[in-house]
C-alpha cells in the first residue's frame, strides 16, 4: 500500500506540470506553423492587374484596392503547389468579388497567378462556370539608388 501512495504522490506534480508544460509550448508551435506556411504559400503578398487593381492576401484576409478585407479559408486540397482554392467568409454582395471561391493557379513563373472566381466550390474544383478571370503579378521592383525619369551617365 506505501508503494502505491508513493507511486500516485509523484504523478500528482505530474497533473499540474502537464497543463502547465501545454500552455506554454502551444504558441510556440503555432508561431512556427505560421512561419512554414508562409515559405510554402506562394500568393501572400501583394499584386497588381492590368488595370490597376491592387491585391494583398495575407494569411488571414484578402483585399482590393481600397474595399474592407475579406477573411478567406485556404481549402485547397490535393494541389501539387501550382493551385489553391480559397473560400471567402463575411463577403459583402458589393465585393470585388462575385463568387465565393477563388482559385489561384500558378504557371512557371511565380510572379504571376491566375484567380477565376467561382460562385461555388464545385464549380471551382471542376473549374467549371467561372464568373470572373484575373490576372496577377508582382508589382515591379523600383530601384532606391536611381531617382525615377532621369537617364543614366
Amino acid at each position: 500500500m506505501t508503494y502505491l501512495l508513493r507511486f500516485s504522490s509523484h504523478f500528482s506534480h505530474l497533473r499540474f506540470l502537464l497543463p502547465l508544460l501545454a500552455i506554454m509550448f502551444v504558441p510556440a508551435t503555432r508561431i512556427t506553423a505560421t512561419a512554414e506556411e508562409e515559405e510554402a504559400t506562394p500568393y501572400y503578398g501583394d499584386w497588381e492587374n492590368a488595370h490597376g487593381d491592387k491585391l494583398q492576401i495575407t494569411s488571414g484576409s484578402i483585399q482590393v484596392n481600397e474595399e474592407k478585407p475579406i477573411r478567406y479559408d485556404d481549402i485547397t486540397e490535393d494541389s501539387d503547389g501550382s493551385f489553391f482554392v480559397l473560400q471567402l467568409k463575411d463577403q459583402s454582395e458589393s465585393s470585388y468579388f462575385e463568387g465565393k471561391f477563388l482559385r489561384l493557379a500558378f504557371g512557371k513563373d511565380p510572379d504571376r497567378f491566375t484567380m477565376s472566381i467561382y460562385k461555388t466550390l464545385e464549380d471551382a474544383l471542376k473549374k467549371q462556370n467561372e464568373v470572373k478571370h484575373v490576372e496577377w503579378s508582382a508589382p515591379p521592383e523600383e530601384d532606391e539608388g536611381e531617382p525615377e525619369g532621369e537617364p543614366e551617365e
